[in-house]
């Protein structure tokens, strides 16, 4: 069994390895499209500082599992990506050898937390995770918007909502590196991407609210980083960032449906969403480990 940092020439291995694992219910192990090699050369690049972030799992000369983890020293809280261990060779450690590493890595860039959601019914995730001493905390629920016939416009008092250009990025760094684990030179990356739309509420030229929109993985894009004031959130906002996101998801003809996580179990929530059109699909289990 060899665990080491993953190289340039393994993407394609480990990406196709995560396309077909977590194309398994049983598998999943978060709510947006599977893993396509560019996701696994992010990681390898703007997802990254001057030390790899990702590990792959050998077997010989091939790549049997895959993991990563995301952080910034602004937040101090590390998301685990996988690890995914491929079909044939699971139940031989490589799963968890892949986690230590993880865990160790995230201990040595100081993060006093990691933290990583599971489908519900992710039994065996659930046990890797529980033997490494992690525990369950939260619940979220992921809705998915088929293209509508009409995309809903809301309007909040004193609140402008804008797309972020490249030359922002600053800016949207600056607000969103409290709660987004990511290094800057990863928002820098992102932002210049036709594929990847960051959207910035002011309210009197302040940023008070930000929603992000994934279109890198086929015809199902994600909506991602949803983050306000609960105040504002509730009185409109969300609604408002949400709605301009579908907007420049669906501006993408090739787009056919939305994925939104909705973080805990706010049926409220919930319900405003299918009202808006979205469907449930499932729930993930956040589990945390505490460093």
């Amino acid at each position: 069994m060899t665990t080491r940092r993953i190289h340039h020439e393994d993407a394609a291995s480990a990406a196709s390895l995560v396309q077909r694992a977590r194309a398994r219910r049983q598998d999943l192990i978060d709510p947006f499209p599977p893993a396509r090699e560019m996701e696994v050369l992010a990681d390898m690049g703007a997802r990254q500082d001057e030390q790899a972030r990702a590990w792959v799992a050998l077997e010989g000369d091939d790549v049997v599992g895959y993991g990563a983890l995301d952080y910034s020293p602004e937040m101090r809280r590390a998301l685990l990506i996988g690890p995914v261990v491929d079909l044939a060779h699971r139940n031989k450690g490589y799963g968890l050898a892949l986690l230590d590493e993880l865990v160790d890595h995230a201990r040595v860039a100081r993060q006093k937390y990691v933290r990583v959601a599971i489908g519900e019914d992710n039994a065996a995730a659930e046990t890797l995770l529980r033997r490494a001493g992690f525990r369950r905390r939260d619940t979220h629920t992921c809705v998915r918007l088929k293209r509508p016939k009409a995309l809903p416009k809301f309007d909040v008092p004193d609140v402008k909502v804008t797309r972020v250009e490249p030359e922002d990025d600053t800016l949207y760094y600056g607000f969103t590196c409290k709660f987004v684990p990511r290094i800057k030179r990863q928002t820098r990356s992102l932002l210049k991407s036709d594929d990847y739309i960051a959207i910035l509420a002011h309210k009197r030229d302040r940023p008070v609210g930000c929603v992000e929109v994934d279109l890198r993985f086929g015809d199902v894009a994600s909506i991602e980083n949803l983050d306000a004031p609960p105040s504002l959130l509730h009185k409109g906002l969300g609604n408002a960032l949400v709605g301009e996101a579908m907007r420049a998801a669906f501006e993408r003809e090739s787009v056919t449906a939305i994925d939104l996580l909705l973080a805990g179990e706010d049926d409220q929530r919930v319900e405003a969403m299918k009202a808006m059109g979205f469907e449930v699909r499932h729930k993930l289990v956040a589990h945390e480990l505490r460093l």
